[in-house]
């Protein structure tokens, strides 16, 4: 019985050791980037997001499908300096409608360091009030940043929307 549970222990310490994911390390340094994303709502002239799939034929949108290239910008101002863009997919995945699931890659084209990089993110969008979502990874000077961003609707303008994003993460050494 004793041999069973040392056994056991043994097995759990070096199962743990094995999968364990070591921490960001102390001295790692958090990266901090802020920008504004503006979207032209489908229907719109030169509209940046379209409706891909949406079998409904009353009022809600659960389900639908909509796919994106946003511009990223320098300030809130449409006439700003483009960065970037913001290509992706979001998915109206509550019942209530009251949030979605948005996949996107954040295209950095003229940002300093991260020109010609990439930041990839996942998570949920609340339609009622800020989100945060998860940073999953990058490219070139961005590669394997893990980290988190926040998102807020800034401005809604008849078919224009700008969003106020602060991304913060770390980079693998």
């Amino acid at each position: 019985m004793a041999a069973d549970r040392f056994s056991s222990v043994a097995l759990v310490l070096l199962l743990t050791c094995c999968v364990a994911v070591p921490a960001a390390a102390a001295g790692d340094a958090l990266t901090h980037i802020h920008f504004y994303f503006h979207e032209v709502q489908a229907g719109a002239p030169n509209a940046t997001v379209v409706v891909v799939a949406s079998l409904h034929k009353n009022a809600s949108t659960f389900g639908d499908v909509g796919v994106f290239d946003n511009a990223l910008r320098e300030g809130p101002d449409p006439a700003s300096r483009l960065i970037g863009r913001a290509q992706g997919v979001g998915v109206h995945a509550s019942l209530d409608e009251s949030s979605g699931l948005t996949a996107i890659n954040f295209v950095f084209s003229d940002y300093g360091e991260y020109s010609g990089s990439t930041l990839a993110t996942l998570g949920r969008l609340s339609l009622s009030g800020p989100s945060e979502r998860s940073i999953v990874g990058g490219t070139g000077k961005l590669r394997f940043a893990r980290g988190y961003m926040t998102s807020k609707l800034l401005s809604s303008k008849g078919a224009s929307i700008v969003v106020v994003f602060d991304m913060y993460f770390t980079l693998a050494h």
